[in-house]
């Protein structure tokens, strides 16, 4: 067996097992489900809420792009937003279509340096918003959690989640500070390969622009949020502004774990948990998220459009 044999073989396992975890989750929810019931809430929903809906996505989409503007701005060169909305566009429709994000991060490394950065900028600029995407949701999941807590007097109930979530908030900042500190440390450390990234994160950390930055990933959370909350309005679920910033950031920090295909059916199944709190019943969690993940799925495929005029597809698609 030859040493890239492993590779090719986990390459080919890990994305089948993604699929059939989400088909495991979506068969598992669906049998729980009243199709006439969530289909006839889904025929009630109104024009406006699903253009609104779409709209609001769109705009996290630009959010996103110009915050990946910002991060390769501190990096090295600035990439130029009509540019970098395009590659997000499609990022977000490889990251729809395929059972990895790996192919929608080539894409946007791909198509930022063919916009002029170098292999080394785009690469961190896209392992940087990774990371700022993932600590913001962390965050945002945290605060949800408290305010379930202290506003509501429920616990989320999948058990420790919020002290884990919450440690993994402290520790991020704990290693934020530290590295800060003592850098020099850290590099010892690190692999050669990493250091790039060392220098990456120390220079975010220092920037004047570092806290506005942060703030932006919370707008772009909170969308997420804003669009849940307008489609439970829509589908006439009743649940407040606040219950929605207490129940939604945890789920959709579940459905980030990657053991499943753009979320579907950890979401699902994180949506009936959580609204279960607030008295929600199943086959309405279900179908509030099966609505959002279809809107998502309207929205990346959109991006399809940048994807076919793009002459680097096919080494995308290739990965």
């Amino acid at each position: 067996m030859t040493p890239s044999s492993p590779r090719a073989w986990l390459r080919v396992a890990i994305p089948v097992l993604k699929v059939a975890v989400a088909l495991g989750l979506v068969i598992w929810i669906a049998r729980r489900v009243d199709f006439a019931e969530g289909w006839a809430a889904v025929r009630s929903l109104p024009v406006t809420t699903i253009s609104v809906s779409i709209a609001l996505l769109l705009l996290q989409a630009l959010l996103s792009a110009w915050r990946w503007c910002l991060l390769t701005d501190m990096i090295g060169q600035r990439l130029k937003m009509i540019g970098a909305m395009k590659l997000f566009m499609e990022s977000l429709f490889y990251n729809q279509a395929l059972p990895s994000p790996i192919p929608g991060d080539a894409a946007r490394i791909f198509g930022a340096i063919n916009y002029g950065l170098t292999i080394k900028e785009a690469t961190l600029g896209v392992v940087m918003d990774r990371i700022l995407t993932l600590f913001g949701l962390a965050v945002v999941a945290l605060i949800g959690l408290i305010i379930m807590r202290a506003f509501y007097g429920h616990a989320f109930p999948i058990p420790y989640l919020a002290e884990l979530t919450a440690l993994g908030v402290a520790g991020t900042v704990a290693s934020a500070v530290v590295f800060s500190w003592r850098r020099r440390l850290f590099i010892r450390f690190l692999p050669e390969k990493l250091h790039a990234l060392s220098d990456a994160l120390a220079t975010f950390l220092s920037h004047r622009r570092t806290m506005g930055i942060f703030l932006l990933t919370l707008v772009i959370h909170g969308v997420s949020v804003v669009t849940l909350e307008i489609l439970v309005r829509g589908l006439g679920l009743p649940l407040d502004w606040g219950q929605a910033a207490a129940a939604f950031p945890p789920v959709l920090l579940i459905a980030m774990v990657p053991i499943s295909v753009g979320g579907w059916g950890l979401r699902e199944g994180g949506m009936i948990i959580s609204l279960a709190v607030f008295g929600i019943g199943t086959t309405d969690a279900a179908t509030l998220s099966v609505v959002f993940g279809l809107l998502q799925l309207v929205v990346g495929l959109a991006g399809g459009v940048f994807v076919l005029s793009r002459p680097h597809s096919g080494k995308i698609k290739a990965l």
